[in-house]
């Protein structure tokens, strides 16, 4: 039950920060940044380790977009 309600959690953030990108608000990384380590967390304890890695490169673009986007500012 617990992870369904942080998987559920990661989604929100996602879709948050998909809707803050849109309008070009730079809170849409650090909700990205929360949302992928969250994914991380369900998919290493889940044995998924394909998809960890997936949120792990997704949270390191997140970090790279987000500095990118502050130095263009």
């Amino acid at each position: 039950m617990i992870l369904e309600i942080i998987g559920f959690i990661a989604g929100v953030l996602g879709v948050i920060g998909v809707v803050l990108n849109n309008y070009k608000l730079i809170w849409c990384f650090p909700l990205w940044l929360v949302g992928n380590a969250l994914s991380a967390g369900i998919h290493v304890y889940t044995g998924v380790y394909t998809m960890a890695l997936r949120d792990a490169a997704f949270f390191v673009l997140s970090i790279h977009g987000w500095r990118h986007w502050r130095k263009k500012q």
